[in-house]
């Protein structure tokens, strides 16, 4: 276990395997849990990586008492070593109401958040992972029923930026075998034994019926795996080049002409369109939708796909947070290593001071939130430029249409900290820049007649409980750059 553990771990952070411990090492941090599984790589890397890792738990008020053991056996077990350790504790249950997704995927999303921001404060390279070779299996079996690509039938990946799983190798047997050997300490999770979640039913219920088949099932998956993924490397430098022939991405719209004149433009179509959260199912339907009249619309929880004469037009929708370009692969949403922490609440930007920087993903767009001194010389903008941008044509491009500004510049002190992003409601007012009475942002919106997808979608941004600015659009009068300002707050679209 420990030679096959250094080796894995070795290939992954780019050393020998003999790498003298005297060099200089990345600095890793751990995800331990307190079961098996994570316990298990702790105790590894303490035998063969010394000194060069932390330790980083969460307590996700789940099981009551149970969650706490855990963290108090992952912190005395750092403790008694000299590690140093990490911990925080949160009411998963609410935040995943709040946003209305599963505990699972709340935990989740928490868990990787506060890694990064371990990280990125404490300078650490990698954040390992102990998820092992049956959870990767897990997660093939899982794609396949879900319905996937060639991507989701590589498992779980070993490396993935700065996230490294060391014992994706390694058997949830060859673990057990070793904790016992090592008199290791664990905590075992009680729902691990629950038959609910799919994944645990395949792990109690299905996989052991496979090893009757097949008694070493496990590594000949593995090994079709790693096949797939060999394919998919291929496959994916071809994908690319067919993306750049059938989708352009500065519009988001595919053209009809050229998918037609695909051997294959079924498949084409499904492995751009799974990008968005298409499924198979549904780009069939698409493709059959082709030779109709315009307008048929087609959804996922973050895009809508509106057919038009010549194109397929996409178009981002949905909740705070949501990234169009997601894949629908699944990702163990549960496993040994359950840790998670606090994520800013979507739409809340917190600046204060000038040179502060923000950016944030909301209702499928990447905005930046920045401020910085009034340059000497500033020059007010006297002129719009020429609307070029594409709209569709099933909404025709009027003259008064104004193109989609990337920045809006306000004073900075004229407005509060945090900033709140979010769509706009019936009701809402603004006083446009240039006006001097307020305007419903219905009629505004009208009034500029940018497409319906587009108005429905539309942000504004809030200091308090007044409107400051419509992104890309317009910002509120009140809040105008003037030769008083003294620091600018720049919102750019990127």
């Amino acid at each position: 276990m420990i030679p096959k553990f250094k080796e894995s771990l070795m290939t992954l952070i780019g050393l020998d395997v003999n790498h003298s411990v005297a060099e200089k090492r990345p600095f890793i941090l751990l995800a331990v849990s307190g079961g098996i599984d994570s316990m298990c790589m702790a105790h590894l890397f303490y035998r063969v990586y010394t000194r060069n890792f932390a330790i980083a738990t969460v307590n996700f008020s789940l099981r009551g008492e149970e969650s706490d053991s855990d963290e108090e056996l992952v912190r005395d077990w750092a403790l008694e070593r000299g590690i140093k350790y990490h911990n925080t504790t949160f009411d998963t249950k609410s935040y995943a109401h709040s946003r209305g997704i599963s505990t699972q995927m709340a935990a989740r999303d928490l868990r990787y958040e506060w890694f990064n921001q371990l990280m990125d404060s404490n300078n650490y390279d990698y954040i390992a992972v102990a998820h092992n070779l049956n959870d990767s299996v897990e997660t093939f079996f899982i794609n396949i029923l879900r319905g996937t690509g060639i991507d989701g039938l590589t498992g779980i990946k070993r490396k993935n930026g700065r996230i490294i799983r060391p014992m994706l190798g390694i058997t949830r047997r060859e673990i057990a075998e070793f904790i016992k050997s090592e008199g290791i300490p664990f905590r075992e999770d009680s729902s691990n034994c629950e038959s609910h979640y799919s994944r645990n039913r395949l792990r109690n219920m299905v996989f052991p019926e496979f090893e009757i088949i097949n008694q070493s099932f496990l590594k000949t998956v593995e090994r079709d795996m790693a096949n797939v993924e060999s394919a998919a490397e291929i496959l994916d430098d071809l994908l690319a080049a067919k993306r750049g022939t059938l989708l352009d991405e500065s519009s988001s719209r595919i053209s009809i002409s050229a998918l037609l004149a695909e051997k294959r433009p079924d498949y084409w179509l499904y492995m751009i369109l799974q990008e968005y959260g298409f499924n198979s199912s549904q780009t069939d339907q698409i493709l059959k939708s082709i030779d109709g009249q315009p307008g048929k619309e087609f959804h996922t929880e973050s895009c809508l796909l509106l057919k038009d004469r010549d194109y397929l037009l996409l178009y981002p929708k949905g909740v705070a947070a949501i990234n169009p370009r997601r894949s629908n692969i699944a990702e163990p949403a549960t496993c040994d290593d359950n840790s998670a922490a606090a994520v800013e609440e979507p739409g809340v930007i917190k600046l204060n001071h000038s040179g502060d920087y923000k950016e944030i993903s909301f209702e499928g767009i990447r905005f930046r939130f920045s401020i910085y001194p009034k340059p000497n010389g500033f020059k007010f903008k006297k002129e719009k430029r020429e609307n070029d941008g594409f709209a569709g044509e099933l909404f025709t491009p009027s003259p008064l249409m104004p193109a989609c500004e990337k920045v809006v510049l306000i004073d900075a002190d004229l407005v509060s900290s945090p900033l709140y992003l979010r769509r706009w409601s019936d009701g809402d007012r603004f006083m446009p820049l240039g006006m001097r009475g307020f305007k419903k942002i219905s009629d505004y919106l009208t009034d500029i007649r940018i497409d319906k997808v587009s108005k429905e979608s539309q942000t504004v941004v809030l200091s308090d409980d007044k409107i400051i600015a419509l992104p890309g659009y317009r910002i509120d009068e009140r809040f105008k750059i003037t030769n008083h300002t003294k620091n600018i707050l720049e919102i750019s679209i990127i």
